[in-house]
């Protein structure tokens, strides 16, 4: 009786298994179906190095506005390229670098596309970005070269 009951039990879990799988290829497949915005900006953005796969990028207003960095946190926003050739490179990403992007907001708060981080993250707003500009870059600070 009880290796009847197990079957039973391995075929509901079966079931129960591909429901789950077929649900995250669901909210995976609506996560890469987002809309853009109609609306091109362009933004300025200052890199905000947190200590976590948080979103990183805030408006300079935005800095200026919250002293606290809760509030701070929740208006930052992810940025992801168009296309791989206008990533960013690895030069950029040190607090305080300022980048100018032309580009649109996706309509939902969520992650960038190959987003993958080993912790919780909140979802935030994304902006796809089709150009960008270096306004500053603090990569000469933190890489200074040493002098015989």
């Amino acid at each position: 009786m009880e290796k009847i009951v197990w079957k039973i039990n391995k075929i509901g879990m079966k079931k129960y298994f591909s429901g789950a799988v077929y649900l995250i290829l669901v909210l995976t497949a609506f996560q890469c179906s987002k809309k853009y915005e109609t609306e091109k900006q362009t933004l300025e953005l200052e890199y905000i190095a947190w200590a976590c796969d948080c979103a990183n990028w805030a408006k300079s207003e935005d800095i200026q506005k919250y002293s606290d960095y809760d509030q701070l946190a929740d208006s930052c926003i992810y940025v992801e390229p168009a296309t791989d050739a206008i990533k960013l490179p690895d030069s950029l990403g040190f607090n305080g670098d300022i980048v100018q992007f032309v580009g649109q907001f996706y309509t939902y708060r969520g992650y960038p596309k190959f987003y993958k981080s080993i912790e919780w993250t909140k979802k935030a707003k994304v902006f796809r970005y089709t150009e960008y500009k270096v306004i500053r870059s603090n990569f000469h600070l933190t890489h200074k070269k040493k002098l015989n």
